[in-house]
């Protein structure tokens, strides 16, 4: 049996202060495109808050697969035989919180050496304590529905400072062992949030919304590849709003391309199926930067709201100060006659 995380962490909250210099502080009504930014990522980046309770709903499925395949160990694994990865574990995740990927490391003594051996086995034990735990349709992991959110578990092997993981097939190979190195592609990213005042996790909050919003064709890792590569490749410029047109003109001459994820050795491809909505992107907001030069700055937050979503606010909009999803008020019941 696990401890369930305090009540206080279940309740919906949006965003840590965006302490990031060029961005206004937060205030009732924005007043200009900055500030429209700005009220947008605070309600796009989840809060530590949400990030902790995300990362304990893994940690609570992580002890169900520790309680059978670790039973009468040793030495105590917890805390050792799990790592919480994905947007959740480098804190990319936008709000609200959904899913949490958690790589759980596979006992020595099972002897396994496939991936579908590895998955039927974490399935199996999950199974037995979550009726509803499936192997996921592209067979990289197994889903769990915890504390409405859905971790996927992706049982793995430790190999050569990475792990070997559940990887999709490809015409190059068959459904078997993918590598990744979490940990490298966590410290890269810290590396070029140092370089470049954190504008490339704010971009990537912003592109996982327009990739929401637009139902764009491109999985949320290739983007992260893409952001990384887009600021490695030459000086960048430093406000976000002209930093996301520039990226979608060079993101559809860098792809179709391979990339290789730091510290792995299996390649991600990156398609050109999503250039369609790259480009309609790129006027959209080519239209809102004409707005702003004709100081029509409410037309031009309406542009990148079509393009980002419905959380990009409006200047002059007083509704950023009430709650986004204000609680219902009950009715009071009719006494009887």
């Amino acid at each position: 049996m696990t401890v369930a995380l305090p009540a206080t962490l279940t309740h919906a909250t949006f965003a840590d202060p965006v302490k990031v210099s060029g961005f206004a502080g937060a205030a009732p009504v924005a007043a200009d495109l900055s500030a429209c930014f700005a009220e947008f990522l605070r309600r796009v980046i989840p809060t530590s808050r949400a990030y902790g309770f995300a990362r304990g709903t893994g940690a609570q499925v992580a002890a169900d697969l520790r309680a059978e395949l670790y039973r009468n160990a040793p030495i105590d694994v917890a805390e050792t035989d799990h790592i919480v990865v994905g947007s959740v574990g480098k804190r990319t995740a936008i709000s609200p919180l959904a899913t949490v990927d958690v790589l759980y490391a596979m006992p020595p003594k099972l002897g396994i050496t496939k991936a579908g051996d590895a998955l039927k086995t974490a399935w199996a034990v999950l199974k037995a304590r979550n009726e509803d735990a499936r192997i996921a349709d592209d067979h990289t992991g197994v889903l769990v529905a915890r504390n409405g959110l859905m971790v996927k578990v992706l049982p793995c092997l430790p190999h050569d400072g990475a792990f070997r993981v559940p990887g999709l097939a490809t015409l190059e190979r068959a459904a078997g062992w993918s590598v990744t190195n979490p940990i490298a592609e966590a410290a890269t990213l810290r590396l070029m949030d140092s370089l470049y005042g954190s504008r490339p996790r704010l971009m990537l909050a912003a592109l996982k919304s327009w990739r929401i919003h637009s139902e764009v064709p491109i999985g949320s890792f290739a983007l992260e590849l893409l952001v990384q590569d887009f600021y490695a490749s030459k000086p960048r410029p430093f406000p976000l709003a002209p930093a996301l047109v520039e990226f979608w003109t060079w993101a559809r001459t860098r792809t179709p391309a391979t990339i290789k994820p730091p510290g792995a050795s299996t390649l991600l491809e990156i398609g050109e199926a999503w250039h369609g909505k790259a480009k309609g992107a790129y006027w959209r907001v080519t239209l809102a930067d004409y707005h702003v030069q004709q100081n029509k700055i409410v037309d031009a937050a309406l542009e990148w709201r079509q393009t980002l979503g419905p959380l990009f606010p409006i200047p002059g909009d007083r509704s950023l100060a009430l709650p986004l999803f204000p609680e219902r008020r009950k009715r009071p019941r009719k006494r009887a006659s």
